[in-house]
């Protein structure tokens, strides 16, 4: 809140002085004001204040294009930023008196270092600068008495922060401390030198080697599923001498989550990692695909086709190298030959390893269209919709010379109907699951994506978790709520799938559905039809 008026009362000199900016350029000055101290909590009362605490800022600036004043209504815009200034000061008075005593999360984190992390080696990941520096403050901070209290309380343990403001010095110290015996300084190990518990920031999630660690707290939760991940492998390396390493996730409060839908969207990119393939280790706890592991184990079995087809999958890992391919063929002059292509045109190509038909359907025009790939894999008798794997067969060169199976040809029509069907079911199954309520709690989200990690286990009834799926995301009375947290609870401890899923069935016919009769439910999606669905193209795969 003191960074927002900080903002807004340089923003309102700006416009005193009958001067604009381009607000990409007003937002990299205002840079300059991000103060790292967190004692500092006075509001900027003064103009005079506010430009000396943003020099720094205003000497950038000035080498700064300006917008022509003229063509905006000045007088108004500085009477909405004083209305802003006003109310964010309101708020600031509001929260300026809560301090860390009342802080629910730190305390929960304390309860964690003192009880089931106790004298363990502990990796604290957070994602802004100030929180890693705060908690650093009353966790290890030499000249804070409350911090003192908390590292004797741990046994004198050593606590050490990181973040970007560290030189590379300091950085390669800190890392080295925290696990010497992974970084050549194993004589460290036992000495004042040793780090017990190192709080970092993301500029730690990569490139660093702390396997003398089999413990990792994620004080946040980051946006994106990949640096949780990168997060995870600073300690998941080889030559960890742990047998079990333990991820710690510190949830937001149900409150904050009906708000930010953090965990609902980690949740939701974490499905669509699944969908691709890519799912081989649990994120927030979540059960992994069992088709992730296919690969692992068929390095175990020494299967040496697997590496070519990874390597050919990392090539062609993202829609992005895709889109790339496709705008240099544009660019060759290849947009006019594509326009007069016709729909159902084929082709084929000799594979090795591979025996399937290609297609390529859309649905749809414009922005609006849904395009559906598909490969009958004939092999393995199964329908693929993996687009990266899907690309790893099809794709050819220029000179790739053509070639179309005659048995391949006469199975055309039997495989295109059995990809229609497919389409349809996956369609129909996403809408099912999509049909979600505008508000539902955290708790029921948590064990949706428990459930959906178990959608294609081969022990497990798919049409069973996709109802269980549909009730979860429905809003529930609070009385259904806490019987489901309590079977979540019982899973967590012991996941057993098959009791879970009992549990929200017997919920689910107890309370009668369980509905919370003021939910505003979403209307529901039109059917795709046969007859929306158009063949693009599609291409014969024969083994060679």
């Amino acid at each position: 809140m003191r960074r927002a008026l900080e903002f807004l009362k340089t923003f309102e000199a700006y416009i005193l002085e009958g001067r604009l900016l381009q607000s990409s350029d007003f937002q990299k000055a205002l840079r300059y004001l991000a103060r790292e101290d967190e004692e500092d909590d006075a509001v900027p009362t003064s103009r005079a204040d506010q430009l000396d605490a943003s020099e720094e800022a205003r000497k950038a600036l000035e080498a700064m294009e300006t917008v022509d004043p003229a063509l905006y209504d000045l007088r108004r815009l500085h009477q909405e930023v004083q209305h802003d200034v006003e109310v964010l000061t309101e708020i600031w008075h509001s929260v300026r008196g809560i301090g860390h005593q009342e802080d629910a999360k730190l305390a929960r984190l304390k309860d964690l270092l003192r009880g089931d992390l106790a004298g363990q080696k502990v990796l604290l990941f957070t994602y802004y600068k100030d929180t890693a520096r705060y908690l650093y403050r009353y966790l290890g901070h030499p000249e804070e008495p409350e911090a003192v209290r908390f590292r004797e309380e741990l046994g004198g343990a050593v606590i050490r922060r990181m973040d970007s403001g560290a030189d590379p010095k300091e950085r390669l110290r800190l890392v080295q401390g925290f696990s010497p015996k992974a970084n050549e300084k194993a004589e460290w190990a036992g000495t004042d030198k040793e780090i017990d518990v190192l709080i970092s920031t993301d500029v730690l999630s990569e490139g660093h080697n702390l396997q003398d660690c089999g413990y990792l707290v994620n004080y946040d939760l980051h946006w994106n599923p990949t640096r949780m991940v990168q997060r995870a492998g600073r300690i998941d390396r080889i030559g960890s001498g742990f047998e079990t390493l333990w991820i710690y996730n510190m949830f937001p409060d149900e409150g904050l989550e009906r708000l930010l839908r953090l965990v609902e969207s980690l949740n939701a990119k974490i499905t669509g990692i699944d969908r691709a393939g890519f799912h081989d280790a649990s994120i927030l706890g979540e059960a992994v695909h069992p088709r992730n592991f296919n690969t692992l184990r068929r390095i175990r079995d020494e299967d040496g086709a697997v590496i070519e087809e990874e390597e050919q999958l990392l090539e062609l890992a993202g829609s992005e190298t895709l889109a790339q391919q496709l705008r240099a063929f544009l660019e060759a002059g290849g947009r006019e030959r594509l326009e007069e292509l016709p729909d159902g045109i084929h082709s084929g190509l000799a594979r090795g390893g591979a025996r399937g038909l290609f297609f390529y359907f859309r649905a749809g025009e414009g922005m609006a269209a849904q395009h559906f790939w598909r490969y009958a894999d004939l092999r393995e008798d199964r329908i693929l919709d993996n687009r990266q794997v899907i690309a790893t067969y099809i794709a050819c060169q220029k000179e790739t010379q053509r070639v179309v199976d005659p048995l391949l040809w006469s199975r055309v029509f039997e495989l295109q109907e059995r990809v229609i069907e497919d389409i349809l079911r996956s369609v129909r199954e996403q809408a099912s699951l999509e049909i979600a309520p505008r508000m539902v709690d955290p708790v029921q989200q948590s064990v949706a994506a428990a459930v959906q990690g178990y959608l294609n286990h081969p022990d497990v009834s798919r049409s069973r978790a996709v109802a269980a799926l549909r009730f979860l995301r429905e809003p529930m009375v609070g009385v259904a709520v806490k019987e489901l947290k309590a079977a979540f609870l019982l899973f967590r401890k012991k996941p057993d799938v098959d009791k879970l899923l009992g549990a929200i069935e017997a919920l689910r016919e107890r309370n009668g559905g369980a509905l919370a009769p003021e939910a505003e439910q979403p209307e529901k999606p039109r059917p795709l039809t046969r007859e929306q669905l158009r063949l693009i193209c599609f291409d014969l795969v024969t083994g060679g």
